[in-house]
């Protein structure tokens, strides 16, 4: 359903005419009800970035809602170069290069990591399958970071020259340049440049702008429905319609919270990623 026909379907259901505005409001009050009440896969996002070396705040994304979870690793890039049958390469720069890294890059034999660093030559578990040249990619274990509140990490690292390798997160408040946004705060303070990846759940745009939607096109008895509760709300209805409408949303969203709180989860590794009761 996209929103031309969600509009259509909602001023036939309740036999009245409503104005773009109206339609509009309907519509969004319902999409942030939804997005809220069921954590559904599609609405996750993944992105990557990276820590700076004493600061202990991070910056969420702009359509950031909730987090999923969000992880550190080290990650290196130099140039290299090597000689086939040999488990030692010279590159560029160690700089985020340590012990256990996978190797990736061309001449690099498979499932290769790091086992020893003397400066610039990097001494690898197998042996080099051809010509070692070009960039590399050096990519450590994924350290998941778990959440605590600020007060948590305020007490645990209480001076700012606590820092290391990050163990937890929290969510810090708005931004100071960006008050709309909200920041992450982390402990302890990295001590040198990470590569995060924060997997997030976030605001979709709406189908009011966008005309069609993942929800409209795959759920769109819970879209419907909750829009006509707005409406008949808007409408000063009668008793037993707004029964009827809030029953039939409750219905779908029973359905919908199966699917995105039940079919299409597994256990949930962390704290934190809630599973709501299905009533």
């Amino acid at each position: 359903m996209n929103y031309t026909q969600l509009c259509a379907a909602i001023q036939s259901y309740t036999e009245n005419t409503f104005t773009a505005t109206e339609l509009a409001t309907f519509t969004q009050q319902t999409e942030q009800k939804i997005y809220n009440s069921v954590q559904l896969p599609s609405l996750r996002k993944n992105v990557i970035g990276v820590t700076s070396p004493a600061n202990k705040y991070v910056a969420c994304p702009n359509d950031f809602l909730s987090v999923f979870s969000l992880a550190i690793y080290s990650y290196a890039t130099p140039t290299a170069t090597g000689t086939s049958g040999l488990n030692t390469i010279t590159v560029s720069s160690n700089t985020n290069i340590v012990i256990g890294q996978s190797v990736t890059g061309t001449g690099i034999g498979t499932g290769a990591l790091v086992i020893g660093i003397a400066s610039t030559t990097i001494s690898l578990s197998v042996v080099n399958s051809g010509t070692v040249s070009g960039s590399m990619i050096f990519q450590g274990e994924y350290n998941y970071l778990l959440d605590k509140d600020v007060n948590f990490i305020r007490e645990s690292y209480t001076l700012p020259n606590y820092t290391g390798l990050p163990q937890y997160y929290a969510i810090f408040g708005p931004q100071y340049t960006y008050p709309a946004e909200l920041s992450l705060i982390l402990g302890p303070t990295p001590d040198k440049a990470y590569n995060m990846e924060l997997h997030y759940f976030f605001y979709p745009e709406s189908i009011v702008t966008s005309g069609t939607t993942w929800l409209g096109d795959n759920f769109d008895t819970a879209l419907l429905n909750g829009c006509l509760c707005e409406a008949i709300t808007f409408m000063k209805g009668e008793a037993d319609l707004v029964a009827l409408y809030a029953q039939r949303y409750g219905d779908a969203m029973l359905l919908l919270k199966q699917l995105g709180d039940g079919k299409e989860r597994g256990d949930a590794y962390r704290d934190g990623q809630i599973r709501y009761p299905v009533k």
